[in-house]
């Protein structure tokens, strides 16, 4: 399925390059890199503080296809052609059965105040949201449904956040109701977390 995947994408978005990068190793590292551009995936810890940890126990293949500043061109821009900026999540990483869309809000300091993490938090709603709902209009322009590949369940919004936004179910109202309206956007649920474990 991955492989087919893969096709699937080398054939819808061939306007700008981008990195598919295969890697194995039980641990992995997906990381934004500001000064390049773009995001990188290693086996390497180096910038673990920073990084998406992917566990991966049984060494299968997972892959990392860089979407800002690869699949899209980093900045903000109408990518759809219709006059609106959107924007876009910074990569995804998938195996067989899961896909991953992951946006990175790493670089937000510890003592920051909470309203400025959620600012953070709901634009990474909002990056994913747009690049998922265009995602699936890319496939069905291409006679292909993205279901086809993955169903909602396995597909997984990924906020990596070092310093998470303090969201509590009762008083926050205003921010249950974006994460609701996300929901019913997109029929996923998001998750701000700092590691996958692909089973």
């Amino acid at each position: 399925m991955r492989n087919n995947f893969c096709s699937k994408i080398q054939t819808i978005y061939t306007s700008n390059p981008y990195t598919i990068e295969r890697l194995f190793d039980s641990s992995l590292y997906a990381y934004d890199c500001k000064s390049s551009k773009r995001t990188f995936f290693t086996a390497s810890d180096t910038n673990k503080d920073k990084s998406l940890i992917i566990i991966n126990k049984r060494n299968n293949e997972i892959i990392h296809i860089c979407i800002d500043g690869g699949i899209i061109k980093y900045g903000l821009e109408d990518y759809v052609g219709d006059g609106i900026t959107r924007g876009r999540c910074d990569c995804m990483i998938f195996d067989d059965n899961k896909l991953l869309l992951v946006e990175f809000k790493m670089d937000v300091e510890p003592l920051t105040r909470d309203k400025t993490l959620w600012k953070n938090y709901s634009h990474a709603m909002k990056q994913i949201k747009d690049f998922f709902i265009y995602l699936k209009a890319s496939f069905l322009q291409k006679g292909n449904e993205l279901h086809k590949f993955y169903s909602d369940d396995n597909i997984i919004p990924i906020i990596c956040m070092k310093y998470n936004p303090n969201v509590h179910h009762r008083r926050n109202v205003q921010r249950n109701n974006e994460k609701e309206k996300f929901r019913q956007e997109t029929q996923l649920k998001i998750q701000t977390i700092c590691e996958y474990e692909f089973l």
